[in-house]
């Protein structure tokens, strides 16, 4: 099923298929879910349940709230595209799945027969607060939204662990294969660990605004 999916709908963007489900086409939302986006739900499967076993009827349970309750694909009519598609999604199957735990573990007690207790499913781990996850996910989408490429470079490659001199060394490789030529002054301008420390200073500047902005799309006022 996934690679007749991918056949057909691999080459459209994420707007196209939320047209298409829009207009009824089921299909196209269980490409994004089964593939598209299937190791994001996968990993919101595993923190929140430390498992894979409820990830087929979580995704089935976000299928149906994706449909909306009359089965008119409301909830991805009224999505406005402020965010990227992922974005938003990842925010709904995370609430979802947050919300669907209690229900999971008790259908879990209910079909076990091999003498599983209740005690056993408290050995879960407790998930984190949402809040947090959304902060994560708000500092994400404001690094896709980052106009310079380098200073988005800089800080996804520090989140990675990499000290500044490793960061300056892979930005001259980085330059070198794209063949882009800074200069300053008139003097090619070559990176190395001060620049990137400041350089880092202006990006985290920058991110800031972004996701004050993000802050305002999401939640207005409030």
């Amino acid at each position: 099923m996934k690679f007749a999916l991918d056949n057909v709908y691999c080459n459209m963007t994420d707007k196209e298929l939320v047209d298409l489900s829009i207009k009824g086409n089921d299909e196209a939302i269980l490409y994004l879910l089964y593939v598209r986006y299937e190791k994001d739900l996968k990993f919101y499967a595993m923190r929140y349940y430390d498992s894979l076993e409820y990830l087929d009827e979580l995704t089935h349970e976000l299928f149906i709230r994706l449909k909306g309750t009359n089965a008119d694909c409301k909830p991805l009519d009224n999505f406005q595209w402020r965010s990227s598609f992922r974005t938003w999604l990842c925010r709904v199957a995370s609430n979802l799945f947050l919300e669907k735990r209690p229900q999971m573990i008790g259908l879990n007690s209910d079909r076990n027969s091999n003498g599983t207790n209740d005690d056993d499913l408290s050995k879960l781990p407790e998930p984190q607060p949402e809040p947090v996850n959304e902060k994560l996910v708000m500092i994400l989408e404001a690094l896709n939204r980052m106009e310079d490429d380098e200073y988005r470079f800089i800080l996804i490659k520090e989140l990675e662990g990499y000290n500044h001199k490793e960061i300056a060394e892979m930005l001259v490789a980085r330059r070198e294969k794209k063949n882009i030529v800074k200069y300053y002054n008139g003097n090619i301008v070559v990176p190395d660990a001060s620049s990137v420390d400041r350089d880092k200073a202006r990006a985290i500047n920058k991110l800031k605004v972004i996701v004050e902005q993000i802050k305002q799309e999401w939640y207005g006022n409030e």
